[in-house]
């Protein structure tokens, strides 16, 4: 009988908690800063934020010192806050380790036998991607780069990893969408170079091109906008 309720007890399945308030205020600040919406140097005014997102001002205090921590915004004394201006310091600080990330992952992806569909899904976000940065809608390009790798980081197998990989990845795509238009075509003939070596099951080659791939973000980066 005891047995029984052992058994019992070990299919009971804990239940959903619906996600925090202030946890949903707090994605919610960060997709508006991703996306370009609060674009760095803005003000965010938390009375303006707490009526678009339908809150009270508590909430909103309380992600934006989060955010502070993190480094996304910048709390000012009898100012208030301003979403941080990166500095090119922090920039290169971040591509180190996301070249250092996206080099493993895509090594592993390659070392791992990809399905068909698992390449046919890659190469529908390549050519998604690919449409929205030729058609000038940027902020789909960002999106599904994003996508993207995060797709590769899962084929590796590795879930640390790959959850390290998208916390980075969610820093680095705020600096993306600086250098989207730059970027463009080239971009995503530089994926499509990498689902190649992946196909071909090639984790070295694989692994250059991603750190290429970074490389060339980054030098978009500090590229004068002239040059652009």
């Amino acid at each position: 009988m005891a047995q029984g309720v052992t058994m019992a007890a070990a299919m009971i399945r804990p239940l959903q908690r619906p996600v925090p308030l202030r946890q949903s205020v707090y994605d919610a600040l960060i997709d508006l800063i991703v996306r370009g919406e609060l674009p760095p140097g803005q003000h965010m005014v938390e009375t303006d934020l707490a009526r678009q997102l339908g809150v009270s001002r508590q909430p909103i205090r309380e992600a934006l010192h989060r955010m502070e921590a993190e480094g996304w915004v910048d709390l000012r004394p009898s100012q208030g806050a301003f979403v941080h201006v990166p500095t090119d310091q922090e920039v290169d600080e971040l591509l180190d380790v996301r070249a250092l990330l996206e080099a493993e992952t895509g090594r592993l992806a390659a070392a791992h036998a990809a399905s068909a569909a698992q390449l046919a899904r890659l190469r529908e976000i390549c050519r998604e991607g690919q449409a929205a940065a030729e058609g000038g809608d940027f902020g789909a390009a960002v999106t599904a780069n994003n996508v993207f790798h995060a797709e590769i980081a899962a084929l590796g197998g590795n879930a640390v990893l790959a959850e390290l990989a998208d916390i980075v990845g969610r820093r680095v795509q705020w600096y993306y969408r600086m250098v989207a238009p730059a970027r463009g075509h080239g971009s995503w003939a530089e994926h499509a170079e990498m689902i190649d070596a992946i196909e071909a099951g090639d984790p070295e080659r694989a692994q250059a091109l991603a750190r290429k791939h970074t490389e060339r973000t980054r030098q978009a980066y500090h590229r004068p906008l002239r040059e652009a």
